[in-house]
């Protein structure tokens, strides 16, 4: 059974069609990458990613070998140019036809057949990816929101004090707590803790709960934080977890997992407009959710009752926190060894798949020693340091360990262990060297069904792609994504090992060395 390290879910889901690629791809990084343009209604060569309906993107991407520097940020509110995504794929699904496959994308039929070199167009194939011409449909606001640097909780956020400025503010927010997980937190606490999971921006959390439910304003507010959602719990914690996630969701979809159409209830639909940065389609994907088309375009306009009106509000321009480059352009990777010690054998279970919750960029792998399952007792194996750094977080079944030892989640590259069992683990501010103990696979910590290594990166912030242009490489065997969560292999010169669940060394065991 797969080992989700997942905490509250809910999405709602529409038509999809990659108006960009999920996270595991081309644009994992914001800006390396330069993608190929892809004008409305013509179909070019280029990286394409497939996506089946009602579900997420899961084909399998190419890299393009071109990279550019980030371009300049522009004000916000300002139209600015981003690479744009590549062109639309379908997946033939069961029962499909080309003329219901193009009126459901508002194409024609000759168009598709045209695109695709069909010589038979009675004949499709299940499994079979299909270019489709981009539909005339509308395209919602071109305007950048907020940088990058300011969506995820990278750099611009390591001097603000959440508690400081929540209680300036007076609001319900300042005056809130909950129990969460057997222990009360202030609701200052709470933004701090969700920022930490999710690496979602504080202010941007802030500025969203302010906008649905003005709790970080007023005393007496009279709906929940988030208003009308889809979280399906009165719990600030939760809600607020839900909404980073789909944040989140919508922010790594645009790197490189396939976008999805905004689907109304009067059935017409929206796509997002080619130029726009992560973190605007980001927040333009969460005020979809639950809210009419009206109510859409009042919040990701730029009036007063919209979410930067109200993020102006609260923090002034959002541009003035911007960090460019996020990602710089000649990032390198760290030399990362296989995170257990040498001589180990341990099974490779769990492929690219989300660092924290579902929305997340795929930057996870799991693995267990070998002897599993275990259920959810503690193997006798530790996990171990990939790279020398120092300990900044060690709580709750996570270990973070910082490369640059600045002493900054937010800061440079942060390896992050998940499920580390209490007995054993390693203390906070250890600076560690390659191959030193972390702690013991358990179920602690997200959720967890058998005792395993959850194993993640983020770089400024950013979750990084376990499969993508930064690939992790530990000790040279390195990560590839099939196109589905928890699906994928390794590989090390003429060798492949395939993520599985079954407990067989010579299946999918990796030995350190």
């Amino acid at each position: 059974m797969r080992k989700r390290a997942k905490l509250w879910t809910d999405r709602r889901l529409t038509l999809q069609i990659p108006a960009a690629v999920k996270w595991i791809a081309p644009i994992a990084i914001a800006g390396l990458i330069l993608w190929l343009v892809v004008d409305a209604c013509h179909q070019e060569s280029g990286t394409t990613a497939a996506v089946t309906p009602g579900s997420t993107s899961k084909a399998s991407r190419t890299l393009p070998a071109t990279a550019t520097s980030v371009p300049e940020l522009p004000s916000v509110g300002m139209v600015a140019a981003e690479p744009t995504p590549p062109s639309q794929v379908y997946v033939v699904q069961s029962g499909d036809t080309l003329g219901g496959i193009a009126a459901r994308f508002g194409c024609q039929v000759d168009a598709i057949i045209k695109a695709n070199k069909i010589a038979n167009p009675n004949v499709l194939s299940v499994g079979q990816q299909l270019d489709i011409p981009s539909p005339q449909m509308e395209t919602g606001p071109a305007a950048w929101l907020l940088p990058d640097s300011e969506f995820v909780n990278g750099p611009a956020y390591v001097d603000f004090d959440i508690a400081a400025f929540v209680a300036d503010q007076g609001g319900y927010l300042a005056h809130y707590s909950e129990n969460v997980g057997g222990e009360v937190l202030s609701g200052a606490e709470i933004v701090r803790l969700v920022a930490h999971h999710y690496s979602v921006g504080p202010r941007l959390l802030l500025a969203m709960v302010e906008l649905k439910g003005g709790w970080v304003t007023n005393p007496s507010p009279a709906v929940a934080a988030l208003g009308a959602n889809g979280s399906r719990s009165n719990l600030f914690s939760q809600q607020l977890a839900w909404a980073a996630d789909q944040l989140n969701k919508g922010y790594y979809d645009w790197r490189g997992r396939g976008m999805e159409l905004i689907t109304w209830d009067d059935g017409t639909t929206t796509r997002y407009a080619s130029n726009l940065n992560a973190g605007t389609v980001g927040l333009q994907y969460f005020l979809s959710l639950y809210a009419t088309k009206s109510q859409w375009a009042t919040w990701v306009g730029d009036g007063p009752d919209s979410l930067i009106g109200t993020y102006r509000s609260l923090f002034g321009d959002p541009a003035k926190y911007a960090v460019q480059p996020l990602i710089p352009a000649d990032l390198a990777n760290p030399a990362l060894s296989l995170p257990w010690a040498k001589g180990e054998t341990w099974h490779f279970t769990g492929g690219p798949h989300g660092a924290w919750e579902d929305g997340s960029a795929w930057a996870a792998l799991d693995f267990v020693p070998t002897g599993g399952p275990f259920g959810c007792a503690l193997p006798p194996s530790f996990a171990a340091a990939a790279a020398p750094g120092l300990v900044i977080y060690s709580q709750k079944g996570e270990v973070l360990i910082d490369l640059d030892k600045d002493g900054h989640e937010e800061t440079g590259w942060v390896l992050f262990y998940l499920h580390m069992a209490s007995d054993g683990r390693v203390p906070l501010d250890t600076e560690v060297k390659q191959g030193d103990p972390i702690g013991h696979p358990s179920c602690e910590g997200g959720f967890s069904e058998s005792s395993h290594l959850h194993f993640a990166r983020k770089y400024n912030g950013e979750w990084i792609a376990a499969g993508g242009p930064l690939p992790f490489v530990l000790s040279g065997w390195q990560a590839h994504s099939s196109g589905t969560d928890y699906d994928g292999t390794v590989t090390r010169g003429g060798q492949t090992v395939t993520a599985s669940e079954s407990w067989n060394a010579q299946v999918n065991g990796l030995t350190s060395d």
